[in-house]
C-alpha cells in the first residue's frame, strides 16, 4: 500500500515538477519523504477501516 501510494504521487507530482532558477526541472527528496509518509498514514487507516468493516460483518 506505501509502496503503491508513493508510485502514485511521484507519478501526479512528476507530470508537473518543480524548476529551479536556472530553469531546470527537478525531483526533490522532501516529495519522496512526503509521499511516504502520506502513505503509511492512508495505508494505516485503510487498514483499520476494513478491519473494522469486517469484525461487524462476522458479528452479525
Amino acid at each position: 500500500m506505501a509502496l503503491s501510494g508513493t508510485v502514485i504521487f511521484n507519478i501526479l507530482d512528476y507530470q508537473d515538477p518543480p524548476v529551479n532558477e536556472e530553469g531546470f526541472k527537478y525531483m526533490p527528496t522532501e516529495n519522496l519523504a512526503k509521499s511516504f509518509f502520506f502513505s503509511f498514514i492512508i495505508g494505516a487507516v485503510t487498514f483499520i477501516t476494513a478491519a473494522r468493516i469486517q469484525r461487524l460483518k462476522h458479528g452479525k
